[in-house]
C-alpha cells in the first residue's frame, strides 16, 4: 500500500464514528500498539479519528478498510457494535465482541456484541445477527433462538435493558414482530428492556418498527 493509498483510505475512514475501543480491537488483531493518548491542549479531550488512524499500522488500516468500506461480511460483528455504541456510549459501556453468555437455564448462548456497564461490568444490552452462511434471510428457527435467548437472559441478568437483532439478507417473513409477539407478553418485567429488529443494507441499518 503506498502512502497515497493509505491516505485515501485514512480520509476515508474518518467519517466513521469508530469508538477507540473498537479501533483497538482491530490494533490488537493485527499486532499494532495503539496509544491513544492526548497531550497538551487537546487535554482533557478524547483523541480525534484521524489522528488515531495515522497511528496505526498497515495492516490495521487495510483490516478497517475491509470492515467499513468494503463491508466484508465477516467483519459485520464490528460493524454492528460501532452502530450500537450510537445507543450506549463507550465512555460508559464496554463492547464485547463474539460474546458467550449464561441464562437463567444454564444453557450458553453466543452473541455478536455484549456491552456491558463500565463501572458496574454488569450486561446491559446484547446484539445478535444472521450470520446464515448461505446468505438467506433470517427465519422464524433464528428468530425463535433470539428471542428465548433474550427471555433466558432477561431472568438472569436484571440490569439487561437492550436486545438487538440485525440481518443483511432480509426477514423470511419480512416482519419478525409477528413471531415476537407470539413468543412474549410485554408487560412490566418485558419493559425493562427493549427488542429491535434491524435491516443491513447498502451500509445502513434502518429498523423494523412494530406496526
Amino acid at each position: 500500500m503506498t502512502t497515497k493509498q493509505r491516505l485515501e483510505i485514512e480520509t476515508r475512514l474518518a467519517n466513521y464514528n469508530i469508538p477507540v475501543q473498537i479501533l483497538q480491537m482491530v490494533a490488537d488483531r493485527c499486532e499494532c500498539r495503539l496509544d491513544a493518548s492526548v497531550s497538551g491542549r487537546d487535554l482533557p479531550k478524547k483523541p480525534k479519528l484521524s489522528i488515531l488512524l495515522t497511528r496505526l499500522n498497515d495492516k490495521a488500516v487495510m483490516l478497517l478498510e475491509q470492515i467499513f468500506l468494503d463491508c466484508h461480511d465477516s467483519f459485520s460483528n464490528f460493524r454492528f457494535a460501532v452502530f450500537l455504541s450510537s445507543m450506549y456510549s463507550p465512555l460508559l459501556h464496554k463492547f464485547v465482541m463474539d460474546e458467550k453468555i449464561a441464562g437463567e437455564s444454564g444453557l450458553e448462548y453466543s452473541f455478536d456484541v455484549g456491552i456491558y456497564g463500565r463501572s458496574t461490568e454488569k450486561l446491559v444490552a446484547i446484539g445478535m445477527q444472521n450470520n446464515d452462511k448461505t446468505q438467506q434471510a433470517a427465519d422464524s428457527k433464528s428468530l425463535r433462538k433470539f428471542l428465548s435467548a433474550v427471555k433466558d437472559l432477561r431472568a438472569m441478568h436484571a440490569s439487561m435493558r437492550g436486545a438487538y437483532y440485525s440481518s443483511s439478507y432480509g426477514y423470511h417473513d419480512d416482519n419478525p414482530w409477528r413471531l415476537a409477539r407470539k413468543m412474549h407478553t410485554y408487560g412490566s418485567d418485558n419493559e425493562k428492556a427493549e427488542i429491535r429488529f434491524f435491516d443491513y443494507r447498502d451500509k445502513i441499518y434502518s429498523e423494523i418498527k412494530s406496526p
